[in-house]
C-alpha cells in the first residue's frame, strides 16, 4: 500500500492547476478582446449632441471592424495583438481603433524604410 505524502499531493495539484491556468491563458490570448461597442458609440455620439446618425454609423463601423478582425485574428502576430489592444483600450475600447492599429502594425512589419542622405 503506497501512500503519498501531503507535500507530494500539494505539488501534484499545484502542477495540475498551473497547467490548467497556462492552457486557459493561451486559449484566451487566441480570442478577440471583448469591448462594449454600444457604450463606446454612445460616448462618440454624445460629443455631437447625442446624434442617432453618428451612433448608428459608429455601431456599423465597429461591427465591420469586429467581423474583419474575428476572421483574421489567428493570423495576427501576438505582439501586434497585445500592443494594439492596449492602444484600443486607451481609446475607450474600439474595434475600429484596434483594426486600424493592427493594419498599421502589419504594414510596418512588412516594409522597412530606407534612410537617404
Amino acid at each position: 500500500m503506497s501512500r503519498s505524502l501531503p507535500l507530494e499531493n500539494n505539488m501534484k495539484w499545484g502542477l495540475v492547476l498551473g497547467a490548467v491556468l497556462a492552457f486557459n491563458g493561451a486559449a484566451h490570448a487566441d480570442s478577440i478582446p471583448r469591448y462594449d461597442p454600444p457604450s463606446y458609440c454612445s460616448k462618440v455620439s454624445e460629443v455631437s449632441g447625442g446624434s442617432r446618425t453618428i451612433y448608428n454609423g459608429c455601431l456599423s463601423m465597429e461591427q465591420e471592424a469586429y467581423d474583419t478582425l474575428k476572421s483574421s485574428w489567428g493570423q495576427i502576430a501576438e505582439s501586434a495583438k497585445r500592443y494594439c489592444d492596449e492602444v484600443a483600450r486607451s481609446s475607450d475600447s474600439s474595434y475600429s481603433i484596434l483594426k486600424g492599429c493592427i493594419d498599421m502594425e502589419s504594414k510596418a512589419s512588412s516594409s522597412e524604410p530606407e534612410f537617404r542622405y
